[in-house]
This record gives structure tokens, sequence and C-alpha cells, in this order.
């Protein structure tokens, strides 16, 4: 077996061990010395990753490109409602990935922020392209571009991420953190392409 293969081999299993442990514990509670228990060398992890916080951003790395393939491979960009069953189904399918989706967009290290950003840009492309979908079904609004539309959704989305964490009431397991999250997506979407105020007078 060649060298490039062996490293490869390695990477796996360094990557899969990582998976369940920051999957299962998230950033803060997840730790070298934990996934080290599975029967990997300590050695050989700071050996292929630099540290701690390079071995993370690997695995949000690698949980978003496969929720982002999931979803063109099922062409789950066409709508909004493709494509949040595409995420509910993707993340029943990959637990562990899907709450380290989850932490990293909600509640990311404070420190990994940028890095995390720039891997969630692919995730965010897929939202607009979905949205501006949407939109190309409704009249909007007089003075309001399909561009304002689109900022205004990046923002609410922002804004949401920011205060589910603060939501939470430390009783709901991954699972249903999760569940919560996307449900709640679905609400604001729907009040943010429809509104929240009946038009005209009622009879």
């Amino acid at each position: 077996m060649k060298k490039e293969e062996k490293t490869e081999i390695t990477k796996a299993k360094i990557f899969a061990a990582a998976v369940n442990e920051f999957g299962t514990n998230g950033y803060v509670a997840g730790s070298i010395n934990n996934i080290c228990k599975t029967g990997i060398n300590k050695g050989l992890i700071y050996h292929n990753f630099k540290d701690k916080d390079e071995l993370y951003l690997e695995c949000v790395r690698r949980s978003c490109g496969a929720l982002a393939r999931y979803i063109t491979d099922n062409n789950a960009e066409r709508g909004f409602v493709e494509y949040m069953s595409a995420r509910s189904a993707f993340f029943k399918e990959h637990e562990q990935e899907a709450y380290i989706f989850l932490e990293a967009r909600t509640n990311p290290p404070v420190h990994l922020i940028k890095e995390i950003k720039d891997i969630f840009s692919e995730i965010d492309k897929l939202n607009m392209a979905v949205c501006e979908r949407e939109l190309s079904g409704h009249e909007l609004r007089n003075g309001v571009s399909k561009e304002d539309a689109l900022n205004y959704f990046s923002e609410i989305q922002k804004i949401y991420n920011i205060g589910f964490v603060n939501s939470l009431n430390g009783q709901l397991s991954h699972h249903e953190q999760l569940a919560l999250h996307e449900m709640n997506i679905h609400k604001i979407f729907d009040l943010m392409l429809y509104g929240i105020a009946k038009g005209g007078k009622e009879s």
C-alpha cells in the first residue's frame, strides 16, 4: 500500500472518531484525549492535524459539504419545501454531523467564527438560491427589489441563529434542538414571505 493511501486511511479513521466525539459532546467538551480512547494514537492525530481546532473545523467542513451534496444530488434546491425536506432527511441519517452543523451554525467557538463563516459559504449560497426561487413566484411590493428581499432574509437568519441558543432551556437533547431549529426556520421563512397581518378590512 502506498504512503498516500495509508495517510488517507488514517485520516478517515481520525475523522470518523472526531465526528463521533464532537457530534456527541460538542466543541467545548470534546477532546483529543477522548478520541484517543477509541484506539487512535495521539501522535497520529497531531501528525495529521495541528490541533483540536483544525480537527473540529475539518468536521464542520465535511458535514457542510455532505449536506450540500445531498441537497444538490436530490435536486432539493428547487423550492423551499423540497429544500427543508432534504435537510431533515440528511440530518436524520447523519445525527452526529447534524449536531456539529447546528453547533457551528448557532453557537460556534468565538475564536473560530471567521473560519466557520467561510466554511458555511456554500450552504449560504444554497439558502439564497432557494429564497430567490421562492421569490420569483411572487410579486414584490413597490420599492422592494429582489436584492432587498434577499438581504432581509439573510439578516433575519443571522439574528435567528444568534438568538437560538439563548432560547434553549438546557433540557433538550441534540435531536430535539435540531428539530426545533428546523421547525422555526420553516415558520420564520413563511412569516418573512407572507407577513403577519391580513391585508384590507375584514367584513
